[in-house]
C-alpha cells in the first residue's frame, strides 16, 4: 500500500484543513474521573484527621504522664529482679576473678537503680531508703564472699601441705618398720640358735617395744591424716565437732606412742613429721578444722545476707507494684476515651470508603473497560499480527480520540514497513561483507551480492543451467557439493525432522568469473519472509584457510619430531633422578642409624646405672641367701632366689630393648600401638629422670581400643627418644622440671577432616629464641655447647615423621616451655 493511500485512510482530524471543535478525549474523561475519586479521598482524609486528632490528644496525655512512670517502674522491677538473681551467684563464687566480674555487673545494676531512683523518687515515696539498704546489703555480701574465698585458699593450702606431710610420714615410717623387723629377726635367730644371752633378750624386748610403737604411730598417723582431710570438706559444724573428737583421741595416741620412741635416734625425724601433723589437726593458728569451721560460719553469714537481700527486693517490688496500680487506673480511663475516638473514625472512614469504591467501580466498568480496554485489545491484536509478519492484518479505525490517532499511525507504519522490507532485502545482500544469496524452497537463487557472485559465477562456455533458465545454487558448485545441496533442499521441502531446524554447512568448490576453481564454505539456513520460507546462503572464500591448514600440518609434523627427541631426553633424566633418589634414601637410612647409635651412646651411662642397681640387689640377695641356707632356713633362701630370677629378667628386658632399638628399622609401615612405644622410650631415661628429679606425666585417652598410628615401631621410638632427650636438656637448669607426653585423636568423619593422632611432648624449660625457631629442623644446627650434640636429632626426626606421612612441628615456645607436636595418620 502506498503512502498516499495511508494518508487518505487517516481520519479528518489528522489533516491540516478545516476547523474542528475541541475533542472531549480520553485524557479529559480520565482526569474528571480521577478528580471525583480524589475529592472523595480528601473527604475521607478529613474525617480520619478529625478522629485521629481526638485520639492523638488522648495518646499525648497518656504518653506524657503515664508511659514514663510505667517505663521507670518496669526498669526498676527489671534491675531489682536482676540483682536478686545475681546475688546468689555472687554468694556462690568459686574464685576472686569470678566474684569481681559478678560484683562489677551488680555495681552497674546498682548505679542504674540509683539513677532510676533519682528520676522517680517524687512519684514513689520511701524508695530511696530501700535502695540504700540494698546497696549496703550487697557490700556486706561482697566482703563475706571475699573472706570465704580467702579461708578456702588457706584450707586448700593446708590440705596440700597435709599431702606432702603424709608422703614424708610414709617415707619415715616404712624404713623404721623394716629395720625393727630385721633387728627382731636377728635377735630371734640368736635366741633360737641355742645361745641365748641377756643382751639378746633385752634387744629383742626393746626392738619389739619399738616395733609396736612404730606400727601404732603408722596406723594412728594414717587415721589422723584421713580425719584432717575429712574435716576440710565437712558440711556442718556438728559433723566438725564429731570429727574433732575422733581427731583429738588419735592425736593423744600419737603423742603417747612418740614418747616410747623418745630415746631412739632414728625416730627423731618421725617425731618432727608427726608434730607438724598434730599442728594441722589442732594447732592454735591455721589448723584445718578451725579454718573449716570459720569457713562454714562465713557461708552461713552469706546466706543470712541473701535472705535480707530478698526481703529488701520484695519491699522494692511492693513499692513498684503500688505505683503500677495507680498508673493502670489512669491508663484505663485514657483507653476508654481512645476507644470512643477510634469508633467514630472507623465509622466515618468506612462510609467514605464505600462511596469511593462505588465511584471507582462505575468509572472502571462503564468507561475504562467498555470504551478503552476493548479498543486497546483489538488494536494490540493488530499490532502483534504485524510484528509477527502479517502485514495485511485488519486495523480497527473509528472514533475521535487518542486511540483513533494510534490506529491511523499503525496503518501508516504497516504500509511503510511493506515498502521498506522489499527495499532493505536487496540492500542488505548487496552491502554485506560476506558472500550472501537468497533462494526459494527449491534452491533457485533470488538475490545474490557481488561477493557471492565472485565465488559461484555461472559457466563461461554459455551452456544453459539445468532446469531451464532459472539460476540454481547446485548448478554453481562442483558435483559433490551440488549433490549435497540438492539433497538438502529435497529434505527441507519434505519437512524437517521433529525438534530439529534444517541447516547445511559444507566445504565444496565454486567457480570464479575467470573460470578458476575456488574452495568455498557454504552455509544454508532457513528464514521466514511474509510467512513464506526462504533460505539464506553464506559463502566464504576458504583459499587462505586451506593454505594455512597445510602449513599447520607441516608444523605439527616438525613439532612431533622435536617432542619425541625431548621425551627421550626426559626419560634419561628421570632414570638419573631415580638413581640419585635411591642413593639419597640409602644415605638417609645410614644417617638415621647413626643418630640412633649416637642416642644410645648418650644413654649408655644411664643404662649402666639401670643394670648396676639389679646387680647390686642380686649380690645382696645372694649373700643373704647363703646365710639363710647356713642357718637352715631354706624356704626364705628360696624367696631370695626368686627375687634374683626377677631381677635377671628385668636386666634381660633392658638389654633386649637396647638391641631392638639399635637394629636397623623396617622400611614397611604398619599399625603401631602408641602406649608401648612411649613406655619403651621412657625406659631408656629411667635413671636420668630419677637423678635429675624430672616429673614425667603421660596422658593417653581412655578408650576400649588402644590408640594406633601408621608408622614403624623402631623409628617412631627413635623420634620420641630424640624429643625426650632435648626436653631433658631444656629442663636441666629450670626451677620446675616437668615433662608432659600427651596423645589424642583428631579429625574423623564427623568433622570432615583427616583421621589423625596428635602426640605432644611439652617441657618446662626456658623455650626457644624467636630468631632461632626457623632453624631448629636444619641439619647440624644446635644450641648446645660444643661436644654435647651434633644437631642431627630434630632433622632426622623431622624426616622420619615425613616418611610416615605426618608432620613434626613446634606448637608453641616461650618462657613457660616448648611443645613439639607429632601429627600422624591414625591406623
Amino acid at each position: 500500500m502506498s503512502a498516499q493511500a495511508s494518508v487518505q485512510a487517516a481520519p479528518p482530524s489528522a489533516m491540516g484543513g478545516g476547523t474542528w471543535p475541541v475533542r472531549f478525549g480520553i485524557r479529559v474523561r480520565l482526569f474528571l474521573a480521577f478528580v471525583a475519586v480524589a475529592v472523595l479521598s480528601v473527604v475521607a482524609c478529613a474525617l480520619g484527621w478529625l478522629s485521629y486528632d481526638r485520639l492523638g490528644g488522648t495518646l499525648d496525655e497518656f504518653a506524657e504522664s503515664h508511659l514514663p512512670a510505667l517505663g521507670l517502674a518496669a526498669k526498676l522491677a527489671e534491675e531489682g529482679g536482676a540483682i536478686i538473681a545475681t546475688a546468689p551467684v555472687l554468694a556462690g563464687s568459686r574464685t576472686e576473678a569470678e566474684m569481681d566480674a559478678i560484683r562489677e555487673a551488680l555495681g552497674r545494676r546498682l548505679a542504674a537503680l540509683h539513677s532510676l531512683t533519682d528520676a522517680i523518687e517524687g512519684g514513689v515515696p520511701g524508695l530511696r531508703p530501700v535502695v540504700d539498704a540494698l546497696s549496703r546489703n550487697l557490700s556486706e555480701l561482697d566482703g563475706t564472699v571475699r573472706h570465704r574465698l580467702a579461708l578456702g585458699r588457706r584450707n586448700q593450702e593446708a590440705i596440700e601441705r597435709l599431702r606432702w606431710l603424709h608422703a614424708d610420714f610414709l617415707d619415715e615410717i616404712e624404713p623404721l618398720v623394716a629395720d625393727a623387723r630385721f633387728n627382731i629377726q636377728s635377735a630371734l635367730a640368736s635366741v633360737e640358735s641355742g645361745k641365748p644371752s641377756a643382751d639378746a633378750v633385752r634387744v629383742l624386748r626393746e626392738e619389739n617395744r619399738r616395733s609396736e610403737a612404730v606400727l601404732q604411730i603408722g596406723a594412728n598417723g594414717n587415721l589422723a591424716v584421713g580425719l584432717i582431710a575429712r574435716a576440710a570438706t565437712l558440711a556442718t559444724p556438728e559433723m566438725l565437732d564429731d570429727n574433732a573428737g575422733f581427731l583429738d583421741e588419735t592425736a593423744d595416741r600419737l603423742q603417747r606412742d612418740l614418747t616410747a620412741l623418745a630415746d631412739w635416734p632414728d625416730g627423731v625425724s618421725l617425731g618432727q613429721v608427726v608434730g607438724q601433723l598434730l599442728a594441722l589437726a589442732r594447732g592454735a593458728d591455721g589448723s584445718v578444722p578451725a579454718l573449716r569451721r570459720e569457713e562454714l560460719e562465713t557461708t552461713a553469714r552469706g546466706q543470712d545476707l541473701l535472705a535480707q537481700n530478698r526481703d529488701i527486693v520484695a519491699r522494692l517490688n511492693g513499692l513498684i507494684a503500688r505505683q503500677v496500680q495507680a498508673v493502670e487506673s489512669d491508663s484505663r480511663a485514657a483507653a476508654g476515651r481512645s476507644a470512643q475516638a477510634i469508633a467514630f473514625g472507623r465509622s466515618s472512614l468506612l462510609a467514605s470508603a464505600v462511596v469511593s469504591l462505588l465511584v471507582a467501580v462505575l468509572v472502571a466498568w462503564l468507561y475504562v473497560n467498555r470504551n478503552l480496554i476493548s479498543r486497546l485489545t483489538r488494536l494490540g491484536d493488530a499490532a502483534r499480527a504485524i510484528a509477527a509478519g502479517d502485514l495485511k492484518a485488519e486495523i480497527p479505525l473509528g472514533g475521535n480520540d487518542e486511540l483513533s490517532d494510534m490506529a491511523a499511525a499503525l496503518l501508516v507504519f504497516r504500509d511503510t514497513a511493506i515498502a521498506v522490507e522489499e527495499a532493505n532485502a536487496q540492500a542488505m545482500i548487496d552491502n554485506a561483507q560476506a558472500g550472501l544469496a537468497i533462494t526459494d524452497g527449491d534452491g533457485v537463487i533470488e538475490f545474490v551480492n557481488p561477493l557471492a557472485a565472485a565465488l559461484i559465477a555461472p559457466p563461461s562456455d554459455g551452456r544453459a543451467e539445468q532446469g531451464g533458465g532459472a539460476p540454481r545454487l547446485a548448478d554453481r558448485l562442483d558435483a559433490e557439493g551440488a549433490a549435497r545441496v540438492t539433497a538438502f533442499f529435497a529434505q527441507a521441502s519434505a519437512g524437517p525432522e521433529e525438534g530439529a531446524a534444517p541447516a547445511l554447512s559444507i566445504l565444496t568448490t565454486g567457480r570464479r568469473p575467470d573460470g578458476g576453481a575456488v574452495p568455498v564454505q557454504v552455509g544454508v539456513r532457513p528464514f521466514w519472509r511474509r510467512q513464506q520460507q526462504r533460505f539464506i546462503v553464506t559463502l566464504t572464500d576458504m583459499t587462505e584457510r586451506v593454505e594455512a591448514q597445510h602449513i599447520l600440518e607441516r608444523t605439527v609434523q616438525e613439532r612431533t619430531a622435536d617432542l619425541r627427541a625431548t621425551n627421550d631426553r626426559l626419560e634419561r633424566a628421570i632414570a638419573e633422578h631415580r638413581r640419585t633418589e635411591r642413593e639419597l634414601r640409602e644415605a638417609q637410612a645410614e644417617l638415621v642409624q647413626a643418630g640412633k647409635l649416637a642416642a644410645l651412646g648418650q644413654l649408655a651411662a644411664g643404662v649402666g646405672h639401670e643394670l648396676n642397681q639389679p646387680l647390686a640387689a642380686i649380690r645382696s640377695y645372694a649373700h643373704n641367701g647363703r646365710k639363710l641356707i647356713e642357718l637352715g632356713r631354706t624356704e626364705e633362701a628360696g624367696g631370695n632366689l626368686g627375687k634374683i630370677a626377677d631381677l635377671t629378667s628385668r636386666m634381660a628386658n633392658i638389654t633386649n630393648h637396647l638391641k631392638r632399638f639399635a637394629r636397623r628399622p623396617d622400611t614397611r609401615l604398619g599399625a603401631v600401638e602408641l602406649g608401648p612405644v612411649i613406655q619403651g622410650a621412657l625406659s631408656l631415661f629411667g635413671d636420668r629422670l630419677r637423678e635429675e628429679a624430672v616429673a614425667v606425666a603421660v596422658e593417653l585417652p581412655d578408650a576400649e581400643t588402644p590408640l594406633r598410628v601408621r608408622a614403624e615401631e623402631v623409628r617412631l621410638e627413635q623420634v620420641l627418644v630424640n624429643l625426650l632427650s632435648n626436653a631433658l636438656d631444656a629442663v636441666a637448669a629450670a626451677p620446675v622440671r616437668r615433662i608432659l607426653i600427651r596423645a589424642e585423636a583428631s579429625g574423623g568423619v564427623q568433622t570432615g577432616e583427616p583421621d589423625t593422632v596428635l602426640i605432644e611432648v611439652r617441657d618446662s624449660g626456658p623455650g626457644i629464641a624467636a630468631e632461632l625457631a626457623g632453624q631448629i629442623f636444619d641439619p647440624f644446627f644446635t644450641t648446645k655447647p660444643m661436644g654435647t650434640g651434633l644437631g642431627l636429632g630434630l632433622s632426622i626426626s623431622y624426616n622420619i615423621v615425613r616418611d610416615f606421612g605426618g608432620v613434626l612441628s613446634v606448637a608453641e615456645s616461650g618462657p613457660g616451655g616448648t611443645a613439639f607436636v607429632l601429627t600422624l595418620i591414625r591406623a
